[in-house]
């Protein structure tokens, strides 16, 4: 009965779609057809108007309904945008990863995010437990995320130890907030269309006394006072490695007595926790203490657990999807010239062949230069091997594809270790593959800078790709990394 039942739906939502695809041909066909006809009459009004030398008020009628009809029939076909331009990007993504020391491992836990980032393209980057201090300058260029801007909030004993820091877009209208009191923590707001949405990043030690997590307790409402405007809609985000377990959020978890406070806490300002999985995992051991609040929770649109990038920091990585647009700049296309494949005799037989000048006679300068380019480039296209590439300024140049393939492959692995009971060796196959990824992430990076580094030792090399291959090792930093002179002061 119930199969009977499906088939009978399917079949007649087959008749509709069949029928709304008639319709709309018959319709499409009957706005042309007026259109020929109102094209035919204007013809005859033009002619009449020329003999008549008077513009008639019905001539002007025709053309008016006739443009009406071609915007119709443009805006049926379905694939013509009304507003072309520059896309607006539907949601807001962040995450945040426990990174338990950017500089750990030559920074190979940073090309790892950097690499992953190409794949799921988080708009907002926070990190907890850093371990920086006043040795990296914000310029440092091991810091650098290309595409990226960096605020930190570093241990308040400038040591390796804790901190947090934020990697957001350059395109992202964002501001920092000077109103925080609490220590390792920073909060920003994204202002866009008249919506605000505030982003608060912490981290909380787990080594902290009783009176000190009154103190945390007390600092982190303070700062949610001054963002929580009551009776606003603005959006408020709460994300971080909080250090506590609660059975609200993960069932399995204990209840520890500051899961408990600060979820009384969040709840009296109206915040849901929306991360339910694991985010710490160990080989006999797994909780959720990294943790994601929000008042609108009904403004993600997705959330969840990546896996983490690195073998050695058993935080995993959680994210969400927000439902808040924000100004999105689009990849382009560009021409890549293999000149070194090229067939250069050629190349100068065609220069030689051509008449420069008949085709120059008679023509201005500005002319003469269009002509020339034109006769230059299609001479290359058809003796130098070119192809068109879209360019997306978000990814590194030494992320191949083969290792988007192998982050995407281990996203399948991590969801079936969840899937089938957190067996021990599922984990390891995660693991291991991580431990694969992060060697071909290291070796992709050390060729690209080692062709980098031989071009600048070329010789051959032209002056505008030496200084391209600088800006690529340098980024967009202002500041230049090459200390400045110290001069001895005698008094």
């Amino acid at each position: 009965m119930f199969t009977g039942n499906t088939k009978y739906v399917a079949i007649k939502k087959n008749s509709l779609n069949n029928y709304n695809t008639n319709v709309s041909c018959k319709l499409n066909l009957l706005l042309f057809i007026l259109y020929t006809l109102l094209l035919k009459f204007s013809y005859i009004g033009i002619v009449l108007s020329l003999v008549t030398r008077s513009l008639s008020m019905d001539l002007i009628f025709l053309f008016a309904l006739q443009h009406f009809l071609v915007v119709s029939l443009l805006l049926r076909c379905g694939d013509i945008e009304p507003h072309p331009g520059p896309k607006n990007k539907e949601s807001l993504s962040i995450c945040h990863y426990n990174i338990n020391s950017i500089s750990a491992h030559n920074f190979a836990k940073l090309s790892s995010l950097e690499a992953f980032n190409t794949v799921h393209n988080f708009d907002i980057i926070c990190i907890s437990e850093s371990f920086l201090d006043s040795s990296f300058s914000l310029e440092d260029s091991a810091l650098y995320l290309k595409g990226y801007k960096l605020v930190r909030a570093d241990h308040p004993l400038n040591i390796k130890r804790g901190g947090v820091c934020i990697y957001y877009k350059e395109t992202l209208p964002i501001k920092f907030l000077d109103i925080i009191n609490l220590q390792e923590c920073l909060v920003c707001e994204i202002l866009y269309n008249k919506k605000k949405c505030s982003i608060v990043s912490l981290y909380r030690s787990p080594s902290q006394s009783a009176n000190e997590f009154q103190i945390f307790l007390k600092e982190l409402e303070l700062i949610i006072d001054s963002i929580c405007t009551p009776g606003s809609s603005n959006l408020i985000i709460l994300v971080g490695d909080f250090n506590a377990k609660l059975s609200l959020w993960k069932p399995d978890d204990p209840d520890t007595m500051e899961g408990i406070e600060i979820s009384a806490m969040t709840s009296s300002y109206g915040l849901t926790q929306i991360i339910s999985e694991s985010t710490h995992i160990l080989p006999n051991s797994s909780s959720c203490i990294d943790l994601l609040f929000t008042n609108q929770p009904n403004m993600i649109t997705n959330s969840g657990v990546l896996p983490s990038l690195h073998s050695n920091c058993h935080h995993q990585i959680i994210y969400a999807n927000i439902n808040f647009k924000v100004v999105f700049p689009p990849p382009y296309e560009r021409v890549v010239w293999y000149y070194d494949r090229g067939d250069h005799d050629s190349i100068r037989q065609s220069i030689r062949n051509i008449d420069w000048d008949r085709i120059f006679f008679d023509k201005n300068v500005n002319l003469q230069v269009e002509m020339f380019n034109e006769y230059i480039l299609n001479i290359f296209k058809n003796f130098i091997p070119n192809e068109t590439i879209e360019i997306n300024d978000k990814d590194p140049p030494w992320v191949t594809k083969t290792i988007k393939e192998k982050i995407n492959m281990k996203t399948l692995l991590y969801q079936r270790y969840l899937q089938r009971g957190k067996l021990l060796s599922d984990l390891e196959l995660v693991n291991n593959l991580t431990i694969s990824i992060n060697e071909m992430i290291s070796s992709s990076k050390e060729c690209y800078y080692d062709r980098l580094s031989k071009k600048l030792s070329d010789p051959k090399t032209s002056p505008k790709a030496y200084w391209s291959i600088l800006k690529s090792f340098f980024g967009d930093r202002k500041v230049p990394l090459i200390p400045p002179l110290f001069h001895k002061i005698y008094t």
